[in-house]
């Protein structure tokens, strides 16, 4: 019996050998071993190839030896034993692209795609089928899944199509010879439509009888007519236009105001999610133009609820230019915003010091004082199974669970609440500092199940470095400021910031954001700007805002890195290790030390000293002495 396999083995040897040495002049061989995998080696890759010792071997012309024993060949052969997989569809989905609103599908042209995208931002996520579910998809070497990797298409990428474990020898731009992916190779080249306008999209509002919009309370009846400029679908209809804004409406029709748009039907302009209800922020504060897009950027690949779309347009109001504005959704419990399956038992709120909403639509908590305003529902107007009393002791449940530094995940959505805060604070959004123009909504509040939840983002102009009394200072201030001192510990936000579960889930979002979204955020400054531009000119031309916009890209993307290191490190230090009085990375005897000093020397402000306050109850004490004691000795 041993006879006979060992007389298999060898004949099974000699087969493979005679094999080899029969195609010495083919131009390709292909390697199949017997764990599955399945090699190439093109002649044109190979120097030499040897059958001496037993093994089969393979070496580059950088001198690299892919060898192989003789044993673990199953075959060799001059000739591909089976076909390759392909790909069937390839599209970009809006639903998986933000500042996508319309679905994109390529053409498919032998071994080229190609796709026309109308989207402000070069990365996209693909969807595509292959002709086998045991095929994979595979740029760079790196696997590709549908729907879920994002890659920049800003220059022509490949995609490989092949098996698991099927591998090619090719030579590398450093002059390296490695294996990669083996396959069926797809060129897609994707056309951005961004690239070739020469002008925003042009927005005419045309008031019934010429009027002047000079209310935040009245409707004025009007025509829009939105010219796409190539990139986005154009479109005429009727609209009723207010003003809105607290600090940046003026009564004076000739100022640059922010306006609402309210349509008699549900409508897509540029192709968003239909809706009735949307906006045109003015932006204006002197160097403010790009914050809204970068923060509404940033807010998407946080993962925050609904984030807002943000499209630079012209704007005229019959027939006078008003400037460069945002065109975006306005917050609210529909589907082009916060979409619910029922509206009748959801509440949208606010945490807005203006605390201007009608009396009996609005009401402060018991804890911290804070000003709520019931954006949604109306009890006046709408049909709503909720009552005032209902919503003000759902929502002063949680603000006394952030007083007391609770569980927060017990009456909120703690993914979305670290969502919400991370973005804030990385950011450094100073309007949570009021609180103004924060909002969360129930899904049920007569459910005690539905938690919290926190978001849209809104209202970014008073982040990346905002400073009130100079002109100008975006991303250039704030990189090493830590947010929640900034907004206060003994406040309803800054509250927030001393809570372990909440600061954990935050590190973690973090971490995931720095590996797979920042690098996407920096790019998009530089795209929005230069899809942005000619507005910005126009805009500066009419004497709107002189700032050079050009000059803010770079200075926003150092910013933001800087940002993000510094914010990474803080959060660590805080979260992965909790009692680091002294900041050197350590939680040992030392940081007793420095607590003692900090405590006999009467600095306790926990606002200059917030890593000594241990127990993360908002104050410096002996019992924060203890804490530590008790984490030294647990490590």
């Amino acid at each position: 019996m041993k006879a006979s396999n060992l007389t298999k083995s060898v004949i099974a040897t000699m087969l493979i050998l005679l094999s080899l040495s029969s195609q010495v002049a083919a131009t390709t061989s292909y390697v199949t071993l017997n764990d599955g995998r399945f090699l190439v080696f093109p002649d044109s890759c190979v120097e030499t190839m040897s059958t001496d010792g037993g093994f089969v071997s393979f070496t580059a012309p950088d001198g690299t030896v892919y060898s192989y024993p003789s044993h673990e060949v199953a075959s060799v052969s001059s000739q591909f034993p089976k076909d390759l997989p392909y790909i069937t569809s390839f599209e970009f989905d809006n639903k998986y692209n933000y500042q996508l609103f319309t679905d994109a599908t390529g053409v498919i042209d032998d071994n080229t795609i190609t796709v026309d995208v109308a989207c402000i931002g070069k990365w996209l996520t693909a969807s595509f089928s292959l002709s086998d579910a045991d095929a994979r998809a595979y740029v760079d070497g790196i696997e590709q899944v549908s729907q879920q990797s994002r890659l920049r298409f800003d220059t022509t990428l490949v995609y490989t199509v092949g098996y698991p474990g099927y591998y090619i020898l090719e030579p590398q731009p450093s002059g390296d010879y490695i294996l990669v992916p083996f396959g069926h190779k797809y060129t897609v080249n994707v056309n951005h439509l961004v690239d070739q306008a020469t002008a925003v999209p042009r927005i005419d509002i045309n008031t019934v009888g010429g009027v002047n919009i000079t209310s935040k309370k009245y409707y004025v009846d009007a025509e829009i007519i939105i010219d796409g400029a190539g990139v986005f679908p154009s479109m005429t209809d009727s609209v009723q236009i207010k003003g809105r804004g607290n600090s940046s409406w003026s009564s004076n029709p000739d100022a640059k105001n922010p306006y609402r748009l309210k349509f008699a039907n549900k409508v897509k302009p540029f192709g968003l999610t239909k809706g009735k209800n949307w906006v045109l922020l003015a932006n204006k504060i002197k160097g403010s133009q790009l914050t809204n897009a970068i923060g509404m950027k940033a807010a998407s690949l946080m993962g925050t609820v609904a984030p807002c779309h943000i499209i630079p347009v012209d704007l005229y109001i019959n027939g006078t230019y008003k400037g460069s504005y945002n065109f975006t959704e306005k917050i609210g419990l529909a589907n082009n915003s916060v979409d619910l399956d029922d509206e009748n038992v959801a509440a949208l709120l606010e945490l807005d010091t203006y605390y201007d909403e009608a009396t009996g639509q609005k009401f402060r908590t018991s804890s911290f004082n804070l000003p709520v305003n019931i954006k949604e529902p109306e009890f006046s107007e709408e049909t709503t199974l909720l009552t005032l009393n209902d919503i003000k002791q759902r929502f002063n449940d949680f603000a006394t669970e952030v007083e007391n530094s609770g569980i927060l995940s017990n009456f909120a959505d703690l993914d979305l609440l670290a969502r919400y805060m991370l973005l804030n604070d990385f950011i450094c959004n100073l309007e949570l500092f009021h609180p103004k123009s924060a909002f969360c909504y129930y899904e049920n509040v007569l459910d005690q199940d539905s938690k919290l939840c926190f978001g849209p983002a809104w209202d970014l102009d008073w982040a990346f470095g905002y400073d009130a009394t100079h002109s100008s200072s975006y991303f250039t201030n704030n990189i090493d400021c830590d947010f929640f001192l900034k907004l206060v510990p003994s406040r309803f936000f800054g509250r927030m910031g001393y809570n372990p579960q909440l600061a954990s889930q935050m590190y973690l979002l973090f971490k995931d954001f720095i590996a797979n979204g920042l690098d996407e955020l920096c790019d998009f400054c530089q795209d929005y700007y230069n899809y942005a531009e000619p507005s910005l000119k126009n805009n500066k031309a009419a004497g709107l805002d002189s700032f050079n916009y050009a000059s803010q890209v770079p200075n926003a993307v150092n910013w933001l890195r800087e940002r993000a290191a510094y914010l990474e490190e803080e959060l660590k230090g805080y979260y992965e290790k909790p009692g680091d009085v002294n900041y050197d990375k350590e939680v040992n005897i030392g940081d007793i030390t420095a607590l003692t000093d900090v405590i006999l020397g009467g600095n306790v402000d926990v606002h200059t000293h917030r890593r000594a306050d241990v127990n993360l109850d908002g104050e410096v004490t002996v019992g924060d002495i203890s804490h530590l004691i008790d984490l030294i000795a647990d490590n």
